[in-house]
């Protein structure tokens, strides 16, 4: 009898250890898939933001996911990481963690990601993201806010003073060096010098090779070549399109190449490549090795296909310019 009831009580067991289980790892439709936002708390401009992609499939099914910029406009695409871990039995997981930015605020739409799963063709569901300008401080409820200052800037008494005294002295600066001048007049045309030109497509490209070699010597900072990227893709660029990019943030001439359709094919490049350097100069960024050298590389590129693109327009530039 008892052994009868040994085995009653070790069947009941059974059975609650395999109800319980089941309970752990329920049913999951193969294949399929999510997308759910793993950064946590509010989002201000150019934060990373983690996103998880869940792809449920057979072990044998063969898995294609995004991974180029254009599967995340209006966002950027700066890594992703890819784990596989078995569920049960036949039934395996595939996440791929994406970190992307964008530099711009409020209420973004990130388009549902399309996936291949052996023939099946899936899709995410869309997933909204909030941007901030400015994280605010003691506010529980986070709202768009303009960067700005919360209070009307005040100047200082000794400002009053110091201001008028300056344009004084400016005027009297200038008095004097006219007066100075106009005694010798004669002397005015040995200040006339001839204006030398320069080729814009020949100084970018010798820059850029000049900063290609100066990279993989090792003699450069990251911050130094960033900010080189910079300065030469917007003078080029303003040169070949005729406007004035090197006194325009990056978010304008992404907005002024867009507007006018000028530069269609590699402004995607461009853009990636201005942004990353304003995160280098500003946001002290520190891309790989293999990145660096592949934007400098890309640049030249750039050059190159805009230059083609343009040959008409390629006008020298003044030696004051440069």
């Amino acid at each position: 009898m008892k052994g009868t009831h040994l085995l009653i009580f070790i069947f009941l067991a059974l059975v609650l250890i395999m109800g319980c289980s089941r309970e752990n790892h329920p049913d999951i439709r193969i294949p399929s898939v999510s997308l759910s936002l793993l950064s946590e708390g509010p989002i201000t401009i150019a934060d990373p933001i983690d996103i998880a992609l869940n792809i449920y499939h057979r072990k044998k099914d063969k898995v294609s996911f995004p991974e180029e910029d254009q599967a995340f406009i209006p966002f950027q695409l700066d890594d992703l990481i890819v784990k596989t871990s078995r569920v049960r039995g036949n039934q395996f997981k595939t996440m791929v963690i994406y970190t992307i930015r964008i530099f711009d605020t409020g209420e973004f739409t990130l388009a549902p990601l399309p996936v291949h799963v052996g023939e099946a063709a899936l899709k995410t569901e869309k997933l909204p993201i909030t941007v901030l300008s400015v994280l605010p401080k003691d506010d529980p409820n986070p709202a768009l806010k303009d960067i700005r200052a919360p209070y009307r800037p005040k100047m200082r008494k000794i400002m009053f003073f110091i201001i008028p005294l300056s344009i004084i002295g400016a005027v009297a600066a200038a008095y004097f060096i006219r007066k100075l001048i106009g005694q010798k007049p004669g002397e005015l045309s040995k200040l006339v010098f001839a204006e030398k030109k320069i080729d814009p497509y020949e100084y970018s490209i010798t820059e850029l090779t000049l900063l290609k070699k100066e990279h993989e010597e090792n003699t450069q900072e990251t911050r130094n070549i960033y900010s080189k990227l910079s300065f030469v893709l917007r003078l080029f660029v303003g040169s070949m399109l005729e406007f004035n990019a090197l006194k325009m943030t990056t978010g304008e001439i992404r907005r002024h190449l867009g507007r006018k359709g000028n530069m269609p094919l590699p402004s995607q490049r461009l853009m990636s490549i201005l942004k990353r350097s304003d995160l280098v100069k500003f946001a002290k960024e520190k891309p790989q090795r293999e990145k660096i050298q592949r934007d400098i590389s890309e640049s030249i590129e750039i050059v190159q296909k805009v230059h083609d693109m343009y040959p008409v327009k390629n006008e020298a530039l003044k030696a004051d310019d440069v």
